[in-house]
């Protein structure tokens, strides 16, 4: 059995003696048809455009605010990179035209003295040529105890010229501690540049080991150190006894002698014993015993600081209960 045709023409021709349910029916089927084809046709590309003009109108608000932000803080920040920018220049004028590495090596030199390091030893490198200026590195080796090597870098940083520290490696020598630095000079790019005035950073960090503790020692062995203070310089052509080619951090105080009215410190380095009086020397740094106590015994010790005055530095040695 065959199903039978739909005749459109029979059917759209006979359309008029429909009921009114049919022609209702079919109006709202023709009224699906039109807007299913409008849907698909018309409104879809133009919703598709109309999300899309959405997604930038977001995100040219958030540009709008970025730039007013920007345009309410404009003054402030060029008056900030005119700013770094002279001081950055300041520092480009500070930079001598001419190799200064042996004012450097004699910088390095005054303050190890000063602080009664040993150099090890000194190794200039090649100058490394950069975009604006030349890296002039040294390596440098010294040993001390951990408050003076402190010092000695902090010394480095305090310098006029400018002067960098990088690659700071730290190792136990017995009582003593080894540091081994790369200093970096720099000088300018330019061979007939003039070093201008210098540029004014606030106040530089100056390592003061008052009331701070060597981490590397016992308590019980800790020397305290104070500031400095002025004083006269000392005699530099005095012969050096033996306990002052040694470190004060290398003597332990073990213990106090009497006779009559007069006490004495005794004091060991290594596996020798020495007796010292009020007034006698001890260590590199022209220290002298000012006073000796049954608990320990003070010392006053000379050093140049970086304008080559001397300073006075008052220390305590303090006595090891478990020697």
């Amino acid at each position: 059995m065959s199903l039978p045709r739909l005749d459109l023409s029979a059917l759209t021709h006979h359309a008029a003696k429909w009921p009114l349910p049919g022609k209702v029916l079919l109006g709202c089927a023709l009224a699906g048809l039109v807007l299913a084809v409008g849907n698909s046709v018309v409104l879809a590309p133009s919703r598709e455009r109309l999300r899309v003009l959405q997604t930038q109108e977001v995100a040219l608000q958030q540009a709008l605010a970025q730039k007013t932000d920007l345009a309410a803080n404009l003054e402030r920040r060029s008056d900030e990179a005119q700013a770094m920018q002279a001081r950055v220049g300041g520092l480009f004028r500070q930079l001598s035209a001419e190799s200064d590495m042996p004012g450097l090596l004699e910088d390095i030199a005054r303050l190890a003295a000063g602080d009664g390091l040993l150099v090890e030893g000194v190794k200039v490198l090649d100058e490394q040529p950069r975009p604006f200026y030349i890296e002039a590195p040294v390596q440098v080796g010294v040993l001390g105890t951990y408050h003076d090597l402190a010092t000695f870098v902090s010394g480095l940083g305090g310098l006029a010229r400018i002067v960098t520290v990088h690659d700071l490696a730290l190792a136990s020598d017995g009582a003593l501690l080894r540091v081994e630095l790369l200093a970096k000079t720099y000088r300018s790019l330019s061979p007939h540049g003039e070093p201008g005035p210098v540029t004014p950073w606030g106040p530089r960090f100056a390592y003061s080991a008052a009331a701070l503790r060597d981490p590397f020692q016992p308590s019980a062995m800790q020397v305290e150190h104070a500031p400095g203070k002025p004083a006269p310089a000392p005699d530099l052509s005095r012969p050096r006894g033996v306990l002052e080619s040694l470190a004060v951090d290398q003597f332990e105080m073990v213990g106090t002698l009497s006779r009559g009215i007069q006490r004495f410190a005794l004091l060991r380095a290594a596996s020798s014993v020495h007796r010292l009086a009020v007034g006698d020397y001890l260590g590199p740094n022209h220290g002298r015993v000012t006073a000796i106590h049954d608990g320990h015994i003070e010392l006053a010790e000379l050093f140049p600081d970086e304008q080559g005055a001397w300073l006075q530095r008052s220390r305590t040695l303090v006595l090891n209960v478990n020697s």
